[in-house]
């Protein structure tokens, strides 16, 4: 799948190219689904912020910056950002191994 045409300022290339957008990634123990299909994603455009996943915990959302690398955790409630990974594959591991919190 393409990136669409409205997030190709976010570096999410991976997201689409290799499956996730498709699949997504359901951690069965949390019930949460970590990486959401491409019909759940939306984009936060006054942080430029694309959200692609969930953390289950405070509304707190995993995406991407806009023009910045990487996935990052948004808070919504303080209105800032957590580095998380370099990479879907390694934020969807990393977080379902208990490696990651927010």
């Amino acid at each position: 799948m393409d990136v669409p045409v409205q997030w190709r300022e976010y570096r999410c290339e991976e997201y689409f190219s290799d499956g996730w957008s498709e699949r997504g990634h359901f951690h069965e123990p949390s019930q949460n689904l970590v990486i959401v299909t491409a019909e759940h994603v939306y984009e936060e455009r006054e942080f430029g912020f694309l959200a692609i996943g969930r953390s289950g915990s405070d509304g707190i959302d995993f995406g991407y910056r806009r023009g910045i690398g990487g996935l990052w955790a948004f808070y919504p409630i303080e209105r800032n950002f957590k580095f998380m990974a370099q990479s879907v594959a390694e934020l969807a591991e990393a977080w379902c191994e208990g490696k990651l919190c927010v």
